[in-house]
């Protein structure tokens, strides 16, 4: 997958707008968290942060931006450059599942059961269908056929087609997810580039980013992540609130509160 690795001018901008997105959410969390009696719902706005300064970073680098929306509400900004025809998203790995990037996983950190519908993540990774993945063995393998191919039928690639998908693919010849990771104090301390197969459901790691962290100008190693200490404990279900651009429907709530939602 080395191939695929994005510019190292166009990865650095990436990381700033990570860390500098980051930092300005810490900084409004603890700003809310003195003003106002309540500020929980802050904890749903990091994502909105990221992506708003890595849109202002990398457009002095010529990456464009758009919005887009996952499911029904949940808005988000899908980044492309035009010169190399790449478009590239930024999640958080804790919903993320390079296992099955379309299912990915739950706030409590579980994998989630796959969906009937295909998401969003499904539709772009699509773009990528002519992509060199690492092939892998089959269940059928005789002398008449490599070891190494994947095999797959006519509905397979009937399912590639869809008008949405077409326009994509018209401009873009490859879709990148970009995750990051927080440790156990709440720093960001993993930046990772992925590209998601659509045959398989499988990510296929490009490139780790997560050297650009300390070569970044935005500097994050005095933030006060105090404000977030709590966070994960005042829920202990899958919130049926948007997770990092994943949206739950009713029958995906747990059971206990299905009833609560109906009445």
């Amino acid at each position: 997958m080395k191939k695929y690795q994005l510019n190292k001018d166009v990865s650095q901008r990436i990381v700033d707008g990570i860390l500098q997105g980051y930092k300005n959410y810490i900084q409004e969390r603890t700003e809310k968290n003195t003003q106002m009696k309540i500020s929980t719902a802050y904890a749903w706005v990091k994502g909105n942060h990221i992506d708003d300064q890595t849109a202002t970073i990398c457009e002095e680098v010529g990456i464009k931006y758009s919005k887009a929306k996952a499911g029904y509400t949940w808005g988000y900004l899908q980044f492309t450059n035009l010169d190399e025809n790449t478009m590239f998203i930024i999640k958080n790995s804790k919903y993320f599942n390079e296992e099955n990037f379309p299912g990915g996983t739950a706030f409590t950190g579980r994998k989630r059961r796959s969906l009937n519908n295909e998401n969003y993540l499904k539709k772009l990774s699509k773009i990528n269908q002519d992509i060199d993945f690492p092939a892998e063995l089959t269940l059928f393998i005789d002398d008449m056929l490599p070891r190494t191919m994947t095999l797959f039928d006519d509905s397979v690639m009937k399912s590639l087609e869809d008008n949405d998908v077409s326009k994509l693919q018209a401009d873009f010849d490859k879709f990148y997810i970009i995750t990051y990771e927080t440790d156990q104090f709440n720093m960001v301390s993993s930046i990772k580039v992925w590209m998601p197969n659509p045959i398989n459901n499988k990510a296929y790691l490009v490139e780790d980013l997560t050297d650009y962290i300390g070569s970044s100008t935005i500097d994050i190693t005095d933030l006060d992540t105090s404000v977030l200490e709590n966070d994960y404990l005042d829920f202990d279900y899958d919130s049926p609130t948007a997770l990092d651009y994943d949206i739950f429907h009713e029958d995906d709530l747990p059971k206990e509160d299905e009833g609560n939602s109906k009445s």
